[in-house]
């Protein structure tokens, strides 16, 4: 399928329907997914709503870039109506949603077509200590890489990543804790935005962890990244996070054009992770592509040293879960984290493959999050996060760029934009990562199509 901007325009001009698009969309769907395995439901109303969202067109216009455009929302996202919301989980196989996420109505609102939720790793990939492989839960197995079925498809947002790489859509929505779009777009070579936390509102997506978690577009592009954070993003009187926002208004579609003569860059490696061959090439040419746009790049290094994520998303998790729970509590067929245990417990030879050892640390731990283990392990990590945000400053730079895919950016609650960096022709798929300020995202999206301008690297898997 084309891109989004490609779509809008044809949409526009008269040389495509929604319906026709829709089709393409069905058919893309019907012909890999048994293969590819990377949806939950599909929405048998598309058709309907095609059809309408053409005649509206017809009659007043179109509402948006979205308007009659098929795209994929993750399953761990709250989608009222006649698709169900399973986290990819047999205890949520039969769970139909009472209300769309505040993102969902944004997207309607803008006239986008939901025309699957995409599969993913069981419960955002919080939920065993032992090999459970990404892409894979008990209600739908396992997510195929479209590039190679020996290759991992990484991160929870399988599905949603998998979808666009695979042509159904043009754009998806996915969601990450620590790594959960990034790694899944850099797998799949496509390009994804992890937005500042609290651009984006949560309210309507199972958590993980509220100090951590946001959703977020993937696509080919970077252009229709932004034109997906464009609809999703702002304010929410349920999202307390969202009271962050700058009061200024972006719109990261225009800022993609905007220049990057004078911007300042840190190529960023880690001690004792130095980026070496092929990677660091990659990273040199990124340099001069980029000092030929007019940025100004300086080298720098940083110690890894992170702590280990899961001594604090435990009782987060906890805390979150069941918080969220009460929300659907009137339609859920599950009141509680211990009710979960319990039931998969129950079912344990359908549910339990790969155990739910998460689960269980979860469960053990203070919901208060008054713990002295879970003190001493957040500040620790908040020591950790203070250091890197001093980067920017200490060596004055207003973006940071990497090839390596660590937890600073999202721990830090820091956008950071993905684009592929090579051409995916063997196994070992690379991104270039742009990590920015808090609320930086315009600049972002400026350096980061700069580059895949200048590189264009993405080719489209063989399926």
């Amino acid at each position: 399928m084309k891109s989004l901007l490609e779509i809008n325009d044809q949409l526009e001009s008269g040389k495509i329907t929604s319906l026709e698009l829709v089709k393409q969309s069905l058919n893309a769907i019907k012909n890999h997914n048994a293969y590819l395995n990377a949806l939950g439901d599909v929405n048998h109303h598309a058709i309907f709503e095609a059809k309408a969202l053409d005649l509206e067109q017809s009659l007043k216009g179109r509402r948006s870039k979205l308007h009659g455009v098929p795209i994929l929302i993750k399953d761990n996202i709250l989608t009222k109506g006649n698709m169900r919301t399973t986290l990819n989980a047999r205890a949520f196989k039969n769970f139909y949603a009472p209300y769309d996420a505040t993102i969902i109505k944004k997207l309607k609102a803008a006239g986008a077509i939901i025309i699957a939720k995409a599969s993913l790793s069981e419960f955002a990939y919080y939920m065993s200590t032992t090999s459970m492989p990404s892409g894979y839960g008990s209600l739908f197995k396992q997510v195929v890489h479209p590039y190679d079925k020996t290759m991992d498809p990484l991160g929870s947002s399988t599905g949603s990543a998998v979808g666009v790489a695979a042509g159904y859509t043009p754009l998806s929505i996915g969601t990450e804790t620590n790594g959960s779009l990034i790694s899944p777009a850099n797998a799949n070579s496509i390009v994804t935005i992890k937005p500042t936390l609290g651009l984006v509102s949560r309210h309507g997506i199972f958590p993980v962890s509220t100090m951590q978690d946001t959703a977020g577009p993937m696509a080919q592009t970077v252009k229709d990244c932004a034109i997906g954070l464009d609809i999703i993003k702002g304010n929410d009187v349920h999202d307390v996070a969202t009271n962050m926002i700058p009061e200024h208004k972006n719109n990261y579609l225009n800022a993609c054009d905007q220049s990057i003569k004078g911007v300042k860059i840190g190529l960023l490696n880690y001690k004792s992770h130095e980026a070496k061959g092929e990677e660091k090439d990659l990273q040199l040419e990124a340099k001069r592509f980029l000092e030929a746009k007019g940025a100004i790049i300086k080298m720098m290094t940083h110690p890894y040293d992170l702590p280990d994520n899961t001594k604090t998303l435990s009782p987060e998790f906890k805390r979150d879960f069941n918080g969220f729970l009460q929300t659907i509590s009137a339609v859920s067929p599950i009141n509680s984290l211990s009710d979960l245990i319990h039931e998969n417990f129950v079912n344990r030879r359908l549910n339990l493959k790969h155990g739910q050892g998460r689960f269980l640390e979860a469960q053990g731990s203070d919901i208060r999050l008054s713990d002295p283990s879970y003190i001493e392990a957040r500040e620790k990590t908040d020591q950790s996060i203070d250091k890197f945000l001093k980067l920017y400053q200490t060596h004055d730079v207003d973006c940071l760029m990497t090839t390596k895919i660590t937890g600073y950016a999202p721990v830090g609650g820091l956008p950071v934009i993905g684009v592929p960096a090579k051409a995916l022709k063997d196994k070992k798929p690379i991104s270039m990562l742009f990590i920015g300020k808090h609320f930086s995202e315009s600049l972002l999206f400026s350096i980061a199509h700069a580059y895949e301008q200048a590189t264009q690297k993405r080719i489209p898997p063989t399926l």
